[in-house]
């Protein structure tokens, strides 16, 4: 096996876990998360040489994540209603923080698909409105309006709810120790957490194999370019945990 092929292997076992926890996050159905992830995989392996130069190859992948997701989602939107979502749990977790990512998922489960884009990419992903606005093709007021209404709504069935007495900007701020935030990060990290677990997952050698051929808790194909340039911020993953926090 080719040095190049390591090193993706190497990337792959290392942020898996992290963006399918995001995938999940953002679209609310486990099927279409996972189809996202491993074609944003089997496209950064057949691009690797050029991928793995990027400034940061987990921005690359989870744009190109995050497009599909999004061309995907326009054609179930309009039939869109709360689903029951069964994910991986974290085996580590204590019980106060499954109940606590649990909420916040089910939290997310009750906002049409639009609203739960916008808040996962700038409350969770820390994107501007700007970058929402061309990544989605939405206007900049658009995002701000859906924001505020998924805002709202969670704070609301989290019981973080905001002053809406103050201005919007503030409200949409995106700090470090806004509740929000803060309860959104804990649910991604639980997520990762169950996705590292989980022993039954999807290995480099399946999204080689789809290549080749062309190609549990509950709660309530086509070629994707993503030039390094175009990427928007992504965090690096993370290793600690909310746990490792506290």
């Amino acid at each position: 096996m080719g040095n190049a092929e390591e090193e993706f292997d190497a990337f792959y076992a290392r942020t898996y876990p992290w963006l399918a926890a995001r995938a999940v996050m953002l679209s609310g159905n486990r099927q279409n998360a996972e189809d996202a992830v491993q074609e944003a995989y089997i496209e950064a392996m057949r691009r690797w040489p050029e991928v793995r130069t990027c400034a940061s190859p987990e921005a690359w992948v989870t744009t190109t994540m995050r497009r599909k997701l999004s061309r995907d989602g326009r054609r179930w939107w309009f039939r869109w209603k709360p689903v029951e979502l069964t994910v991986p749990a974290a085996t580590t977790a204590t019980v106060e923080e499954t109940a606590e990512a649990l909420a916040a998922l089910r939290a997310l489960g009750t906002l049409p698909p639009r609203q739960r884009q916008v808040v996962v990419m700038h409350s969770l992903e820390g994107m501007s409105y700007q970058a929402i606005s061309a990544e989605l093709g939405i206007s900049v007021g658009s995002v701000g309006s859906n924001l505020h209404k998924a805002r709202a709504r969670l704070s609301l069935l989290l019981d973080v709810s905001p002053d809406l007495s103050r201005s919007g900007e503030r409200l949409l701020t995106r700090m470090a120790e806004d509740p929000l935030t803060v309860a959104l990060h804990g649910a991604v990290e639980w997520l990762t957490d169950g996705f590292r677990d989980e022993s039954h997952r999807p290995g480099p050698d399946a999204a080689r194999t789809q290549i080749a051929q062309g190609g549990t808790v509950r709660t309530g194909t086509s070629r994707t370019e993503t030039p390094c340039t175009e990427t928007s911020r992504t965090e690096t993953p993370r290793t600690d945990t909310a746990r490792e926090r506290r």
